[in-house]
């Protein structure tokens, strides 16, 4: 069985996706002490590390996942014309530069895979960036923008996926990771309602009955952490993400 490691875990959308797909998360990685409980709550037997950037030679997992930061990098961040203005802008950032430490640890570690998640500016803001790291370790990356809307659910949420891997797979395997949906997940939809969503902005103190949306978290976990599961990766999309790294890892071994 493949094992997972989770860094910027939030509350644990990759390791839900991890464990739905069969494959157990051995360690997590979140600074907010109060998404720390609830992933303790939720993942007891995963060793939690509280700080990405003081957190060094963790146990080797065949995947890491991480979806490092935003905010320097998303188009929805109206502050970043004055990260422009600073020249902070992108992956350089103060925290969008925090891949600078998932990087360090991929690094260390030197998994299988490595999942990153981000804005889809990243493109623009950062990617040249993140494959010139991967490169110097020997990995490549395949990337593709993913939806919420692709799985059924009721809303866009349009996401940057990528998986890096080591680039030996790629030069003597010539396949793919990223596959058709139904033929990962064929037997999976949502549970989405079409509920039509208000227009207004909502946040965590926003009343829970007008703003709740089938995400794939339970509604123990989003009642109290709206702002927590917006920004959460989807777990039935980290699934799909899992789902398709098994099977390019069983072809690159039986090839």
């Amino acid at each position: 069985m493949m094992t997972h490691g989770s860094l910027f875990s939030g509350v644990g959308g990759f390791e839900f996706g991890a464990e739905w797909a069969g494959i157990e998360t051995l360690w997590n990685c979140e600074f907010e002490e109060r998404k720390r409980r609830k992933l303790a709550k939720l993942f007891p037997n995963a060793y939690q590390f509280e700080d990405v950037r003081t957190m060094t030679n963790p146990p080797y997992v065949d995947i890491i996942s991480g979806g490092f930061p935003c905010q320097d990098i998303s188009l929805a961040n109206v502050s970043n014309k004055k990260l422009v203005e600073n020249g902070e802008i992108g992956i350089k950032g103060e925290r969008s530069g925090l891949w600078s430490e998932m990087f360090r640890i991929v690094r260390e570690v030197r998994p299988k895979y490595v999942i990153i998640e981000n804005s889809p500016a990243i493109i623009i803001r950062g990617l040249e960036h993140i494959l010139c790291d991967l490169a110097t370790i020997g990995y490549i990356c395949e990337w593709q923008r993913l939806s919420a809307e692709a799985f059924g659910f009721n809303h866009k949420r349009n996401r940057f996926f990528g998986v890096a891997y080591p680039c030996e797979i790629r030069r003597f395997h010539h396949s793919q990771v990223f596959r058709e949906i139904p033929e990962v997940l064929p037997k999976r939809t949502s549970g989405q309602t079409a509920v039509s969503m208000p227009t207004k902005r909502f946040n965590g103190s926003s009343d829970y009955g007008s703003v709740r949306l089938d995400d794939g978290f339970s509604t123990e976990i989003d009642r109290g952490f709206i702002e927590d599961t917006g920004n959460a990766v989807i777990p039935l999309i980290a699934q799909y993400m899992f789902e398709c790294i098994k099977i390019h890892n069983n072809k690159t071994i039986t090839l």
